[in-house]
């Protein structure tokens, strides 16, 4: 089948299981990615390896019209921030890849809420692309493992594994998944704005429990840490690796114990935190 990709690095498996199926992928659409948060440069090089057009502005119903009169036949979206315009059924499918079970933790970035709040929602779904975000019908759920241990790499390693199966049956037999879809229950949904940068901070004052539940929650995506260094400088971090531990002492909250290039330790409420790998956020 004639497929547009929608997606960035994180999602390229399921890209290359496209190609992999015999599917020729026509375009593929991703967005500008700040490489701290999220990148874009092994999807760029993907394209350019196989010789597909890629684009990384916002998708417009031009797009879509353009795209379907050269055969465009199913829409996949596998990670993209932006609302992408309808497409009509008639002409061709627009399904997307949400990592949770819907309608639980609808947003862009579910991950961190269901490890901080719905560990129940843990797994991902495919779903038909609508008007509003993350409440199409359903074509297909599967659920993932999790418990008080699972971090972020963790969960999302565990969708990453399944889901090129889970896509590559589904677009075999589209129209069947397609017919069959059911409703999503908007009376049992909960949804989440992205995360901003006050939910990412790394406090002092908390404790170390809590921050590890946010190292967590955010793992790979970063944490962002204010940090005022030897030379009484305060630098923000991106931080995507520390470690935390309960333990009486007299510093002041936020007193910067160590600095070096590959560790910073810092007193917490009941405890400290050391900074494993991070980088400065310009």
């Amino acid at each position: 089948m004639k497929i547009v990709f929608i997606g960035y690095d994180y999602t390229l498996d399921i890209a290359q299981r496209l190609i992999a199926d015999g599917h020729e992928v026509i375009h593929i659409f991703t967005f500008p990615c700040d490489d701290v948060f999220s990148s874009n440069t092994q999807i760029t090089a993907f394209a350019t390896h196989f010789k597909i057009s890629i684009s990384d502005h916002t998708i417009t119903s031009n797009d879509i019209n353009t795209l379907i009169d050269q055969g465009a036949e199913i829409f996949l979206c596998a990670g993209y921030p932006k609302k992408i315009p309808a497409i009509n059924a008639d002409k061709a499918y627009g399904i997307n890849l949400h990592p949770s079970l819907l309608p639980r933790v609808r947003g862009v970035m579910p991950l961190p809420f269901i490890i901080m709040h719905e560990p129940e929602a843990a797994g991902f779904t495919v779903h038909k692309l609508v008007k509003d975000f993350d409440a199409g019908d359903i074509l297909y759920q599967e659920a993932t493992p999790i418990d008080k241990y699972t971090d972020v790499e963790t969960l999302s390693a565990r969708v990453a594994v399944r889901a090129p199966d889970a896509i590559s049956a589904i677009i075999k037999d589209i129209k069947t998944y397609w017919d069959n879809a059911t409703p999503q229950d908007n009376d049992d949904a909960s949804s989440y704005n992205t995360p901003d940068t006050d939910m990412r901070q790394l406090n002092w004052s908390d404790t170390a429990e809590n921050l590890r539940l946010k190292g967590r929650a955010f793992g790979r995506f970063g944490v962002i840490a204010n940090v005022t260094n030897n030379m009484n400088e305060t630098q923000q971090l991106a931080v995507f690796q520390f470690t935390t531990w309960p333990e009486e002492h007299s510093h002041e909250t936020g007193t910067l114990l160590r600095s070096s290039p590959r560790e910073i330790i810092i007193s917490i409420q009941d405890g400290y935190i050391c900074l494993k790998e991070f980088q400065v956020v310009e």
